[in-house]
């Protein structure tokens, strides 16, 4: 039923207004080079362009999907455009707000997804590539409609579903191939949207850390931290999802319990706030307010990272943190929560260090191992350094999202029954 009152609302048309990036060429690859995707258009959907762990990755293939492969990609975005649009003209990729379709009521969102895939038949895509559950299940929905090729799916989280199980299982019978970033989404996608296993690729994220734009020094002097400051720094947009709440209160046991000859250790919380308000009262509250600091959204994320001493992470679910492997990536030790995304991104060796979710004090007891012994912080940012460089490389991340996108454009698998 869904599917016809689409297609009734798009036989009508509509001309929504969009806000779009200024036109930009993107460079063709040269034609004797035997690209499969040389020459395609690739549509990336994002519910927010604002940068986050999902957007991050998308950006990252899209960068190499039009430099390397000679496809030609837009990026679109529900609303927002703010870091992330900032990104894609950075890269020369042009990107646009569509209308967001999961507003309103049953009749209003049938006439925003009409809508919205009007405005992707126009386009003319030959792939869509959605990101994040909002637009999965909007392509899902829709994406035949489109007159695109091949849509894939890319399971970003281990469940995380404001719209409900039974639509995004709809959603997902229309889909032929599925990419996870890690056994938590791959368990999510088979147990509660009866995807078929053969259906999914599992396929690392990339991390790739910009240069810093400055250096220790200059970076600590802005954060006002003295030589002798230890500081620790989560990485993360602030919202539901995630779990600001325990670290801080993880925190003031590690203030409490940090050994009386060092200065009370500083905790660093960047990242976009969209749900800031319980957590600055519970900082508040717990009298950290000197040695816990917002520091909204960072550009320079190399450089922060790299003038800090020690990552954390908390959160209740996740499918394979960025804001955990940047911290690797960087060399640091991290101490975060047990579940299973995050088990996945530090390996066997990183384990030692997790808490189990929503437990202050096994997290406060973690941190203090790390802050107390600078050998083993050392040491286990040292290992984390290598499997970032060994089992979540940009270069497998890309080759492996390439070849799964090819398969699916040349129908290499049988059709959905």
């Amino acid at each position: 039923m869904l599917t016809s009152l689409l297609t009734a609302r798009i036989e009508k048309g509509s001309n929504p207004r969009l806000a779009t990036s200024p036109p930009i060429s993107t460079p063709k690859t040269a034609k004797n080079e035997p690209l499969a995707l040389h020459g395609k258009r690739i549509v990336f959907l994002f519910e927010v362009l604002i940068l986050g762990g999902a957007e991050r990755q998308g950006l990252l293939l899209a960068k190499h999907l039009k430099e390397n492969e000679g496809a030609e990609v837009e990026v679109w975005g529900f609303v927002h455009p703010e870091s992330a649009a900032a990104l894609c003209e950075e890269y020369g990729i042009p990107w646009r707000i569509v209308p967001h379709p999961w507003k309103g009521g049953r009749f209003k969102i049938v006439r925003s997804l009409a809508r919205l895939t009007w405005v992707l038949r126009r386009a003319k895509p030959d792939i869509l590539l959605p990101y994040v559950i909002q637009t999965n299940i909007a392509c899902g929905l829709t994406w035949r409609l489109t007159g695109a090729k091949f849509c894939l799916w890319n399971q970003r989280d281990a469940g995380i579903n404001p719209l409900g199980l039974n639509l995004a299982r709809r959603a997902a019978r229309h889909i032929r191939l599925f990419a996870a970033n890690s056994p938590s989404s791959m368990d999510y996608l088979v147990n509660e949207l009866q995807v078929q296993p053969h259906r999914i690729t599992l396929i690392n994220n990339g991390v790739v850390l910009r240069p810093p734009e400055a250096d220790r020094a200059a970076w600590r002097k802005r954060l006002g931290l003295s030589p002798d400051d230890l500081a620790a720094c989560m990485v993360a947009n602030i919202h539901g999802n995630k779990d600001h709440a325990t670290l801080i209160r993880a925190w003031r046991e590690v203030v409490d319990r940090s050994p009386p000859t060092i200065r009370p250790p500083i905790l660093l919380l960047a990242g976009y706030p969209y749900q800031i308000s319980d957590v600055l009262k519970l900082t508040c509250d717990l009298g950290l307010n000197r040695v816990v600091h917002f520091l909204g959204p960072v550009r320079d994320i190399s450089g922060l990272l790299n003038a800090v001493d020690l990552g954390v992470f908390s959160s209740l679910a996740e499918g394979c943190p960025n804001g955990v492997l940047e911290g690797m990536a960087s060399g640091l030790a991290v101490a975060a929560t047990d579940i299973p995304g995050i088990r996945h991104a530090v390996g066997p060796e990183g384990r030692e260090f997790l808490a189990p979710a929503g437990d202050a004090s096994a997290l406060a007891k973690h941190i203090l191992a790390l802050v107390k012994n600078p050998e083993l912080r050392s040491r286990m940012g040292a290992i984390n350094r290598h499997r970032i460089e060994t089992e979540f490389s940009p270069r497998q991340m890309c080759e492996k999202m390439t070849g799964l996108i090819v398969a699916g454009l040349n129908r290499s698998l049988s059709p959905t029954p």
